[in-house]
Formats: structure tokens, sequence, C-alpha cells
């Protein structure tokens, strides 16, 4: 598909300074959230504004399951999403909790690459690229919907992925936090999953790995690619 994100250049480096805090409450979580959500505005806006499109902010809330949002109730299955009706972030901060059981870095790293994802649903939904995997979505029934599913999530990762290869050094992704980095952005749909919607390990690892190398939109075009997991 064509769209102008793809030739607005790279993601900037920007000053990013996110609290070295353990993600074990819920204030805790939300100032993190916070925290790297203005890493990412800053750094995407000029992005999408050279797209030419009126970069509009996200919000970001640090919700437990049962909580309503503006996309409904937040439940168990959900970990994190955006919700294009407000344009907000949703985390289930206790669920960071847990992942502090598996050590510090693999708990914020998890945070950043999962926010970083959702980001890019918001820079999909305002450079107009929601709105085509809409059509794709009318256009077919039933397991169908999963190709266009794959695409769009697919490429989320890879926009999160330009953003933190553009901002490595700010966010210190290197020794373990760039392997815990790699661990996440290559985790994919793992058998036996029900629902193949988010691309095989391969292909999240594969344009994980252009993006983050190439720091720009431009190697994110997951609509043109040949058909794969």
């Amino acid at each position: 598909m064509r769209n102008r994100i793809y030739s607005a250049g790279q993601v900037p480096a920007v000053a990013c300074v996110v609290p070295d805090v353990v993600l074990r409450s819920q204030k805790a979580v939300q100032r993190y959230l916070n925290a790297f959500q203005d890493c990412l505005q800053r750094a995407w806006k000029p992005v999408v504004v050279r797209a030419g499109v009126r970069f509009r902010p996200s919000a970001v809330y640090a919700v437990r399951q049962g909580s309503k949002t503006a996309c409904g109730t937040f439940a168990e299955k959900d970990h994190a999403y955006y919700c294009p009706a407000d344009s907000g972030i949703y985390f289930d901060w206790e669920e960071l909790g847990q992942w502090e059981d598996y050590g510090h870095v693999a708990a914020q790293v998890y945070t950043l690459v999962t926010m970083a994802h959702e980001f890019g649903h918001h820079v999909q939904e305002l450079v107009g690229i929601s709105t085509y995997y809409d059509d794709r979505w009318g256009e077919v029934a039933g397991s169908a919907h999963l190709e266009p599913m794959r695409r769009h999530e697919l490429q989320a990762s890879c926009f999160g992925s330009a953003f933190l290869g553009a901002n490595q050094t700010p966010l210190d992704l290197y020794g373990a936090r760039y392997e815990a980095y790699l661990s996440e952005a290559s985790y994919g749909d793992h058998p036996p999953a029900t629902a193949r919607d988010h691309g095989s390990p391969q292909s999240n690892t594969e344009w994980a790995a252009a993006a983050f190398t190439a720091m720009s939109p431009a190697a994110c075009n997951t609509w043109v690619a040949p058909r794969a997991g």
C-alpha cells in the first residue's frame, strides 16, 4: 500500500530518560509509562508531520483486569492494547509486577517493547493505515481475517523496532537489555497458538531486525510483502 509515512525519513533519537523504578505498583508503572510515552511522542511527531498528517498525542493508562476503557472492559487476555476511540494505550500493571519476578531488566524491556508496539498502532491510526486495514478486514470473512491482522500487528511491531533502533543509546539497549529486546521482538505466534494473528517468530524477527537497523518506517510496509506467517 502507498502511504507517505514510508518516505517520511528516519525516526530521530530523542533525549529519552525513563525512571529506574520497580514495576510492582500502579503508581510506579504509570510513572514509567508516562515517561516512555513522552519519548515516543517526541520521536514520532516529526515523522508523522513529514507524512503530511497532524500529530495527535496518545494517552497511557495503567489499569487492571475488569477496568472500564473507551474500548470496553479490560479483560484477562488483554495484557496491553491500543484503543483508537480515545487514542489510549492500556496496560495491565499487575502483569508487569509479575514480570519483575523474571528480573528487573526483563520487566523493563518487556514494557518498552510492548509500549513501542502499541504506539505503533497509534501511528497507524494517525496516518490512515488503520483505515486501510479496516477496509481489508471488511473484504474477507472467517479465518481470512487473520492475514490482514498479521500484517497490521507485524507493522506495529516493526514501527516499534524502528523507534527502539533509533533510540538504542538513550534507552541503553545493549548487553542484557539488548538480548531481552531480541527475545521480545521475536516472540510472535508460538505454537500451539489458537489464532495466528501476530505473525510467526521468524516473521517478527525479520521485520524487527530490518526496522531496528533502518530506524525508519520505510522498512515496515508489511502490506506489500508476499504471503507468509
